[in-house]
C-alpha cells in the first residue's frame, strides 16, 4: 500500500477517551483521586459480562476510569483474573475512533490480536501493539460533561495541586516501531518527536499526537535491566505513567505531601516528579511543569 492510500484509510481519532486504573478497592480509588486531583465523578456503572464496577470522573482535561471484580476472588471472570495477575495499577488508555467494527476487521485481517470484542468497542493486546492495551470504542461516556455546550476543558483550574492538563500518557514498550505503525497506519495518529532519552535510563521515545492528547512510546535499550526494563517484563500492560501538567511544581510537591503522600523523582519518565505509585493504588502519576 502507498502513502497516499494508507492516509486515506486511516480511521480518525475523536479523542483520547480515558486511562482505566485497575483496582481492588473501587470507593478508596474514588476518594483518592477526588481528595488529591481533584476528581469530579460524573457517572458509575457495573457491566455483568465481566463483573465489574467502574466510576468515571475527570481529572482536569482527562477522564480516569476506576475499575475493579465486584468479586474479587471469583477467577472465572475476566477481570478479576486480570486484577489477579498483573495487581493493581494502570490497565488501558482507550482512544474514540470512528467505524469501530471496520477497523477491528482490518486490524485481525493484518494478524492483530484483539480481546473483548464487543462491536462498538474492543483491546488491542499488548503482543500486537508493542506493548500496550489498548482499547477502541466508539460509544457515548454516560453522562460526559464534553458533550455538553458549556464544557471548558480548563475547569479545574486553581486547584491546590496547581494542575490544569493532561499532558501525555507514557507507554513503556518493547518495540516502539510496532506502536508508531499502529498509531500512524490504521488511526491518524502524528509523530512529533523520535528521539531519546537518557532518564531513568538509555531510551527511545516516540512522542505521538494522537486525537486531542499525546502518547509517548519509550523502548529502553536495555529490556533486561533498570526501572523500565523491570517494567516492560511480562506481565505488563504497557501503561506506565499519567503526566500531569501542572502551573507550579513546588505548590504541587507541598500539596500532595500536606496530603501524606511522598513524591519521588525516581524512575520518572517525564523528567518531572511522580507521586510513589505505592501510595496511589499502584498507578503512577507524573508531574511537569505546562509548557
Amino acid at each position: 500500500m502507498t502513502a497516499p492510500e494508507v492516509l486515506a484509510t486511516r480511521a480518525r481519532v475523536k479523542r483520547i477517551v480515558h486511562t482505566i486504573h485497575a483496582v481492588d478497592d473501587l470507593d478508596a480509588c474514588r476518594m483518592r483521586y477526588q481528595d488529591v486531583l481533584g476528581g469530579l465523578v460524573f457517572a458509575e456503572g457495573y457491566f455483568e459480562a465481566e463483573d465489574r464496577d467502574m466510576a468515571l470522573l475527570y481529572v482536569a482535561d482527562h477522564i480516569i476510569e476506576p475499575m475493579a471484580p465486584r468479586h474479587v476472588d471469583d477467577l472465572s471472570k475476566p477481570y478479576a483474573r486480570y486484577l489477579a495477575k498483573y495487581g493493581p495499577g494502570w490497565h488501558s488508555f482507550e482512544l474514540r475512533i470512528e467505524d469501530c467494527p471496520a477497523v477491528a476487521a482490518r486490524l485481525r485481517a493484518d494478524g492483530y490480536t484483539l480481546a473483548s470484542d464487543y462491536g462498538m468497542f474492543f483491546y488491542v493486546r499488548p503482543e500486537s501493539t508493542g506493548g500496550v492495551l489498548l482499547e477502541c470504542c466508539d460509544v457515548d461516556m454516560p453522562n460526559d460533561p464534553y458533550d455538553r455546550r458549556n464544557w471548558r476543558p480548563d475547569w479545574a483550574e486553581g486547584m491546590p495541586s496547581t494542575l490544569l492538563r493532561l499532558d501525555h500518557i507514557a507507554c513503556v514498550v518493547t518495540d516502539a516501531e510496532a506502536g508508531r505503525h499502529l498509531f500512524t497506519t490504521y488511526v491518524d495518529g502524528e509523530v512529533l518527536d523520535d528521539g531519546r532519552i537518557s532518564a531513568p535510563q538509555p531510551a527511545r521515545r516516540v512522542l505521538l499526537r494522537v486525537g486531542d492528547g499525546r502518547v509517548a512510546l519509550i523502548q529502553p535499550d536495555d529490556p533486561a535491566d533498570g526501572v523500565l526494563g523491570a517494567f516492560v517484563r511480562p506481565p505488563t500492560s504497557g501503561v506506565y505513567a499519567v503526566v500531569w501538567a501542572v502551573e507550579d511544581a513546588g505548590r504541587a510537591r507541598a500539596f500532595f505531601r500536606e496530603q501524606g503522600l511522598r513524591v519521588t523523582e525516581e524512575g520518572c519518565v517525564s523528567g518531572g516528579f511522580a507521586i510513589e505509585p505505592e501510595d496511589f493504588l499502584g498507578a503512577r502519576h507524573e508531574f511537569v511543569v505546562a509548557r
